[in-house]
């Protein structure tokens, strides 16, 4: 772990940063970048092959990271748990202790409902405390449940130990919400951070869905008040950087100078925050 001696908290690097390249060169650009930890998405080609995520285990371990999240758990209502479940048993595989749920509504004319979704996320819920795996609800304006308010409300109806609510700094911008809305909630309830940054006010849900997925700013390049939301959360929750730098790619940047300066920037963010939170 690289610290400056100010702010030993660790940095993790999340599978979106560096989505499109194949999985031994993201664990690389991790490693090379000082990263800490890193996500792995259930979804991706080199995650449901058997050989390639032996081999991408190998990989990890001699890297020195550990796996800090499985991502991509989408909740559908009216679906039955089949699919979650067999992307719970690749997590097992690799030893995450958390799935992320996500119940993505795409639909910019769709109403918001996390009732929709609430029965399925509590019997996931409750399938994974069995094997031993803590959930992360992702709120976002993309999705069913909308906002860090409408997570809250739906994590204390569930009233599940292992279910905590994945606080991502985009989607919190996006949502209207901020550092007050953080202080509000019961800090128990926090599980999990992922990290970028970018432009404060609104914009549409096709515009924010192609900065979501393709171009988020480097942690600290943006306007978003990064600092004083990460000195509101637990010390102990992971604090992982997902920003896609589809911009960067094309213009030829290498995965290891793109991976090295996102977790630059989440460190120099991390080390204001805990400043904050020594002088508050």
């Amino acid at each position: 772990m690289t610290t400056n001696g100010t702010n030993p908290r660790p940095v993790g690097l999340e599978h979106l940063s560096l989505y499109e390249d194949p999985i031994p060169v993201f664990i690389g650009a991790a490693a090379g970048a000082g990263a800490d930890s890193i996500c792995l998405s259930v979804n991706h080609p080199g995650v449901l092959d058997p050989k390639s995520l032996r081999d991408s285990l190998s990989r990890i371990a001699d890297a020195n990271l550990r796996v800090s999240m499985g991502d991509g758990f989408l909740l559908n209502a009216g679906e039955n748990l089949d699919g979650l479940k067999r992307h719970l048993d690749t997590l097992i595989q690799f030893g995450a202790p958390y799935a992320n749920a996500c119940a993505f509504e795409p639909d910019e004319t769709a109403v918001r409902n996390p009732g929709l979704i609430q029965e399925q996320l509590g019997d996931f819920t409750r399938l994974a405390q069995a094997a031993g795996v803590g959930v992360l609800i992702e709120f976002t304006p993309l999705s069913h449940v909308p906002s860090l308010a409408a997570a809250a409300e739906l994590v204390a109806q569930i009233n599940q130990p292992n279910l905590k609510i994945m606080v991502d700094t985009l989607h919190l911008a996006r949502a209207g919400e901020g550092p007050d809305d953080i202080a509000n909630i019961d800090s128990t309830l926090f599980g999990y951070c992922q990290l970028s940054d970018g432009p404060l006010g609104a914009m549409s849900l096709g515009a924010y869905m192609a900065e979501a997925i393709y171009n988020r700013a480097i942690p600290g390049d943006g306007e978003f008040p990064l600092e004083r939301i990460l000195a509101l959360l637990p010390d102990d929750i992971t604090i992982s950087a997902e920003v896609p730098l589809q911009s960067l790619k094309d213009a030829g940047v290498s995965p290891e100078d793109r991976a090295r300066r996102i977790i630059t920037g989440s460190r120099r963010v991390l080390e204001g925050a805990h400043r904050q939170s020594q002088n508050a």
